[in-house]
């Protein structure tokens, strides 16, 4: 499985990591595309991507792992999924906080791009959830900015345990935190 996502992806060795299995107590029902994935098995590594606004970048990069991990015959193995951090909303991730384009499918433009290169869009928005923070191995944020509002998000549902459950202490968090340049070969800076 490391020979196939390297290769594949053409990515730096760290990303074939995300293949190797990590015991991990998933529960695909408690997402929104658990019943999307074709994981016939509890996977032993989930990965999340997160953007800004979960329409065009994570979608994006959702689309194309899930891809890459049928390909290589690990959907049984490997949970993927992408969330955003509201959108540009200040508050997304506050009680009563909302997410700009939660329940809005992938960007139709970035939908007919990926289209073009193989891949398909199935992604629908919403927000990072303190449960992602609990269920998930690996959270690739497409960004610095989106690591930076996982992290406020984080201590924020922290304050209220009662509510969001007993999060991952910093150290683990920032175990799970990866940035997508990480794992790019070739890079583009956006506009």
């Amino acid at each position: 499985a490391h020979r196939v996502m390297a290769t594949t992806l053409k990515a730096q060795p760290r990303l074939a990591r995300l293949t190797r299995g990590r015991e991990a107590n998933m529960n695909t029902t408690s997402t929104r595309r658990a019943t999307q994935a074709t994981c016939s098995a509890t996977p032993q590594t989930s990965v999340l991507f997160v953007c800004l606004g979960n329409i065009c970048r994570s979608p994006s990069a959702e689309g194309v792992f899930r891809a890459v991990v049928d390909k290589a015959g690990l959907a049984s193995s490997i949970l993927v999924d992408s969330c955003g951090t509201g959108g540009g909303s200040p508050d997304w991730y506050l009680p009563g906080g909302f997410s700009y384009h939660e329940g809005d499918d992938a960007d139709s433009r970035m939908s007919a791009s990926a289209s073009k290169r193989g891949y398909k869009l199935t992604s629908i928005s919403r927000p990072l959830k303190p449960e992602d923070v609990r269920k998930f191995d690996y959270i690739v944020g497409m960004e610095e900015k989106n690591l930076t509002a996982i992290r406020r998000a984080v201590t924020s549902w922290r304050e209220d345990p009662g509510r969001n459950g007993e999060l991952p202490d910093d150290e683990a968090v920032e175990r799970k935190l990866k940035i997508m340049t990480d794992f790019c070969t070739r890079t583009t800076p956006p506009p």
